[in-house]
């Protein structure tokens, strides 16, 4: 069956599920009010199962905006609140937004780095609350805001199936355009000003990070070897992305870890996390 059939073969039994259309009626009677959060999560929850989630509006390197989520108050201090203090320059899902994707249905580990799960982002934070699967609509915002909505499972719930992620995939492009129309109207999502550079705001974190401990500075070389460790990029991953050896990252790596006094990614990840982060 070649892709365009199944394509037709999705949307016939989308028409055939009439409680799909009850929610999309729903959804597009708040567009603009309150409570279309809540309508959204209900019609896409028609569609495929999930048990919480949530929607940030991000806009380059500045600290993300929680527009809506379904968290309990310890789920919304680890995803919401710990986030927001520097873990969100590690997550993909920003780091697609800081690369230029502002539309579609993305899977977590389509975006993530090939170490992503054996990170320590992943394994000390990420993982708290125990999502086993992660998929996100990007909206397209105004005033060059992305609108990332992420559908999460937690480990009572298979992963997505195929058969889930083309069904969102089929709805996708409306309830893209119906995002996109609501959010316009969201006084939280002002007008942008001028745009850091991603790396830059991570690098600069870092920095921060080992003058308040009075560790040495890095060179601008290791400080992207760090950058890109914490994001979950191998040595290998590492080495093709900034065009150098493998084995020239390891001696980074190497002299990294002895001027930071430490031995381990998680005692990186340590130094990191625990570096307030200035809001704006």
């Amino acid at each position: 069956m070649t892709g365009e059939n199944v394509e037709s073969l999705y949307g016939r039994k989308l028409l055939s599920q009439p409680d799909w259309f009850t929610a999309l009626g729903d959804l597009l009677s708040r567009v603009g009010a309150a409570g279309y959060s809540d309508a959204f999560a209900s019609a896409m929850g028609r569609l495929a199962n999930f048990d919480y989630t949530v929607t940030f509006a991000y806009r380059g390197p500045a600290i993300p905006i929680c527009l809506h989520h379904t968290f309990a108050p310890r789920q919304f201090d680890i995803h919401v609140r710990e986030y927001e203090i520097g873990p969100y320059l590690l997550d993909p899902f920003y780091k697609a937004t800081a690369n230029g994707i502002c539309s579609g249905l993305y899977r977590l580990a389509d975006l993530a780095p090939d170490q992503f799960y054996k990170s320590e982002y992943y394994k000390s934070y990420y993982v708290q609350t125990g999502p086993v699967d992660e998929v996100a609509f990007f909206t397209p915002g105004k005033d060059n805001w992305v609108i990332v909505t992420s559908l999460m499972r937690a480990p009572n719930l298979t992963a997505f199936s195929s058969h889930d992620l083309r069904t969102l995939r089929t709805v996708e492009p409306l309830v893209r355009r119906i995002n996109e129309i609501h959010w316009r109207s969201d006084d939280r999502l002002n007008p942008a000003s001028q745009v850091e550079d991603a790396q830059e705001v991570l690098r600069r974190t870092v920095q921060d990070a080992l003058q308040s401990r009075g560790m040495p500075a890095l060179t601008p070389r290791e400080l992207e070897v760090v950058g890109l460790v914490l994001e979950g990029h191998s040595s290998e991953s590492i080495a093709n992305l900034l065009a150098i050896s493998a084995g020239t990252v390891r001696i980074h790596r190497k002299n990294i870890y002895a001027k930071m006094r430490i031995s381990s990614q998680r005692e990186l990840f340590a130094i990191f996390i625990r570096t307030p982060k200035a809001h704006g």
